[in-house]
């Protein structure tokens, strides 16, 4: 059975302390029957890290008596927008909880980047507002001065890779080789093309709260390479990360390492098995344990290929066709 709408009473009583912090309701935007209200945008000058105008809006959604979901969203002038996501029992305590995190958390600046960050938190069940832990991160959006905008989403599963979307902005059609973010270390994986842009996969510690404060990590890291590479033409993009690039060659061709180790030791070991090639004999016994061990440490499905080597793009830009750019 649905719950019911939201008296006018209990609208009152909903939004007391709210009123209590200068934030006040808009009834009009506000959905009584889905026992949702939303509160009006409040102006928090100079609360970004680059001194930008952040403008908060509050929802409130009531599921039960002692259950309730607040959503803040934070927008910046750059066009970026920030959440915090938080359960509780009382919507007194949920305001506590929202206090204890800066605005100034959710949003990141640099050279030539901006980054928000969405979190989810969880308030204790006495009311008090504290967090049951620290707020993890759920979302981190990167914007840079080119056309491209990544977004990282951490599921809350321990142990699973977050994930990437690469996005151009509308109208540019950047063309970019596999190895673009892989070539940042073993962590990163390849580029995988998309109808929208592209897809990979990144690793994340497995645990809170250094899952959250690795998602933060990775953030930053990867903003700065994407203002900087993608300002420099490919050709410097190449000559910068050469032997990374060599090193993404050698990691996507594990899979197939991993078969031909497996075929050339069961070929060798019947030739080593007299005592005094015991040790040669534990040794090619171990190899492809060893190989395919390191295999299911990449961050993507095992592809039996073999990767073209890096070469030497032709281009002068990161769109297609500008002239001769490279397919990796």
């Amino acid at each position: 059975m649905p719950a019911a709408p939201l008296t006018h009473h209990e609208i009152l009583g909903l939004v007391e302390p709210f009123a209590g912090r200068a934030r006040h309701v808009d009834l009009a935007a506000s959905d009584r029957a889905a026992r949702k209200l939303v509160f009006k945008p409040f102006e928090c000058p100079g609360e970004s890290p680059d001194g930008a105008t952040l403008v908060e809006t509050l929802e409130l959604e009531c599921r039960r008596d002692d259950h309730f979901v607040l959503v803040r969203r934070l927008a910046h002038p750059a066009g970026l927008q920030a959440t915090l996501r938080a359960s509780g029992t009382t919507p007194a305590g949920l305001l506590d909880l929202f206090d204890a995190v800066p605005r100034a958390r959710h949003f990141v600046a640099g050279p030539g980047f901006l980054i928000a960050r969405s979190y989810e938190a969880d308030a204790a069940s006495d009311g008090s507002g504290r967090a049951r832990a620290a707020p993890t991160l759920a979302r981190g959006v990167v914007q840079v001065d080119a056309p491209l905008t990544l977004t990282l989403n951490v599921l809350a599963v321990n142990g699973v890779p977050g994930d990437l979307e690469l996005e151009p902005a509308r109208g540019s059609d950047l063309d970019l080789p596999e190895d673009f973010l892989a070539v940042q270390g073993w962590g990163w994986a390849r580029l995988v093309p998309e109808p929208n842009g592209w897809t990979s996969k990144v690793r994340l510690p497995s645990r809170e709260p250094r899952r959250t404060l690795g998602a933060e990590e990775v953030l930053e890291r990867v903003a700065r390479h994407l203002a900087q590479a993608l300002v420099e033409a490919p050709e410097r993009f190449h000559r910068r990360f050469l032997w990374a690039r060599w090193g993404v060659v050698l990691r996507r061709s594990i899979p197939t390492l991993t078969a031909v180790s497996l075929i050339v030791g069961s070929l060798l070991l019947p030739r080593f098995t007299a005592e005094e090639h015991a040790g040669l004999f534990m040794a090619l016994h171990y190899v492809p344990i060893a190989v395919l061990a390191i295999a299911f440490k990449l961050q993507e499905l095992a592809r039996f290929e073999i990767p073209r080597p890096p070469r030497r793009p032709r281009s002068e830009s990161w769109l297609r066709g500008a002239s001769s750019p490279e397919r990796s």
